[in-house]
């Protein structure tokens, strides 16, 4: 009797194990079923709302920060750099390519009176630590924006400012021109359509946004402006959420940094 007991109490937890996990699959696809769902056909600006949600869930993140912008009238080179994220704000960069190659940044939220820490690869600034405000005018001089809006959730806030705003005047068309397989799996393409008018102060005439279809988050905006010029390009590529991060991670005393010591404020 004790037997078929233990036997029965075995089967059910085994059946209720397999339950949890077919709904933790539903869960999972749902998201992606929603991005690539009739539906969402339908709805594209649902997607674009959507993207606040789907980053309430990320933490902290990994990616390869990928920008070109036109800075005063001037096109610049294309800069890679390794971004670790992690809420409320902490970030560190490392440049791998483009002109800023070997920079590295550290910014902590309330650490530094609210200033970065700014490695720099040159042959005399490599040996001192430069401290500057994220929205320097040194920055701005080669950026359309502050460092401190550089991350995944700042490029959403920033697009749904524009999205918000266009939606309430009537003023905002959106395009969903499908979905494709992209460098890191399927992405879904948006188009968001604003004003000519630069009078208007919208980020440009058309975004061209592409959401991961997996993660449902923005992975790379295009700003262009109303003759069709490249504004700017950012992209977050190999893209993990929520990895395992420590409070080395945004440490200049790390050793895997370069940070030297002395420090120079700017």
């Amino acid at each position: 009797m004790t037997t078929l007991v233990t036997q029965i109490s075995t089967n059910i937890v085994t059946k209720v194990r397999r339950v949890k996990h077919a709904l933790r699959a539903v869960a999972g696809g749902a998201l992606v079923l929603g991005l690539l769902g009739p539906a969402a056909a339908e709805d594209p600006t649902a997607l674009l709302l959507g993207m606040e949600a789907a980053y309430a869930r990320v933490e902290r993140y990994t990616a390869r920060f990928v920008r070109q912008e036109v800075v005063e009238g001037v096109l610049r080179p294309r800069e890679e750099a390794l971004l670790k994220w992690e809420r409320p704000g902490l970030l560190y960069l490392r440049w791998i390519a483009g002109p800023p190659a070997g920079r590295e940044i550290l910014f902590v939220p309330g650490r530094n009176d609210d200033r970065m820490l700014v490695r720099e690869p040159g042959l005399l600034t490599r040996f001192a630590t430069i401290v500057m405000a994220p929205d320097s005018p040194r920055v701005l001089e080669e950026s359309r924006h502050p460092v401190t809006d550089i991350g995944v959730g700042r490029l959403i806030d920033l697009v749904l400012k524009n999205v918000h705003r266009a939606a309430r005047a009537g003023e905002l068309t959106v395009r969903d021109h499908g979905v494709s397989r992209g460098p890191e799996g399927l992405e879904r393409r948006l188009e968001a359509l604003f004003p000519r008018e630069p009078e208007r102060g919208y980020a440009g005439r058309r975004l061209v946004l592409t959401l991961a279809a997996d993660s449902g988050l923005l992975v790379r905006a295009m700003v262009h402006d109303r003759d069709g010029r490249m504004l700017g390009d950012y992209a977050y590529r190999e893209l993990r959420l929520n990895p395992s991060l420590t409070a080395a991670d945004f440490d200049a005393a790390n050793p895997a940094y370069g940070f030297p010591r002395w420090r120079v404020a700017r």
